[in-house]
């Protein structure tokens, strides 16, 4: 169960601004502008308003399942699925000069990127049992019973510059939907070969749970990373973007090896 390469399940980017009061008066020139233009950098993918009010405006690209929302203090782009592949930091950095223009923003208070990733099991027990392997502490506190066992961990963690305007949030997890089951059957854990009988059933069972398992995770260890600035220079997006990219890599790879 620990074979699995972690998944992708949702990639967010978030912009905090001070004094963005023109969007009132400026929220359906920024609409436009985003509706015409966003398609030419994802591939052609249709871009549609969702709603725009007083209190937020709202658009969604149902084909990338994204999701791009602002308002008089923030932006934000959620893909969520983040099943197929899109251009996403390039959107949200268009998205990002586009609002920056139209609201005359002259002060970010914060960057963000946050990505949600699952090592996909089987069961329930399966990703409790590997919250307890992936875990770098064992059996704390201390229990003083022979009754209960550690069954599961949920841990965070998070690192800071001295000056605290850059940080990085990584928690870990046991993750699982209703219908996931408690515990798998263990025939269908046993190699085909070891089975006294129903071979090839057992084999296409194995392969198909595999691939529902990688397109469509039903348990597993939650992990997610929430990489920020704190009061950057607007026109340092790019460097944001490669440093979330380096710093987020860097800590999934160390928690996976």
């Amino acid at each position: 169960m620990g074979k699995n390469k972690p998944i992708l399940v949702q990639n967010v980017f978030e912009v905090r601004y001070d004094q963005g009061y023109r969007y009132l008066d400026r929220c359906g020139d920024a609409m436009i502008i985003l509706e015409n233009a966003l398609p030419q950098i994802s591939e052609q993918k249709m871009w549609m308003p969702d709603e725009m009010k007083p209190t937020g405006a709202r658009m969604k690209c149902p084909e990338l399942d994204l999701v791009l929302v602002f308002d008089t203090y923030r932006l934000c782009l959620d893909q969520n699925p983040a099943e197929v592949d899109c251009p996403f930091n390039v959107i949200s950095k268009y998205a990002f000069d586009t609002i920056v223009s139209k609201f005359d923003i002259s002060q970010i208070t914060r960057f963000g990127n946050r990505k949600r990733y699952i090592l996909a099991v089987d069961s329930v027990e399966q990703a409790e049992s590997l919250s307890v392997k992936k875990s770098p502490i064992q059996n704390w506190p201390k229990m003083n019973s022979e009754e209960l066992n550690i069954k599961s961990y949920d841990i965070t963690s998070v690192y800071e510059n001295d000056s605290r305007t850059k940080g990085i949030r990584f928690s870990m997890s046991p993750t699982f939907k209703v219908d996931a089951p408690l515990k798998l059957d263990p025939r269908l854990t046993k190699a085909p070969h070891l089975l006294e009988k129903g071979q090839r059933a057992a084999l296409i069972n194995q392969i198909k749970r595999q691939k529902e398992r990688e397109e469509h995770p039903i348990a597993g260890l939650g992990i997610d990373v929430d990489y920020w600035w704190l009061n950057p220079d607007q026109d340092k997006i790019d460097d944001f973007f490669e440093g979330s990219e380096k710093q987020i890599q860097e800590i999934l790879e160390s928690f996976l090896g």
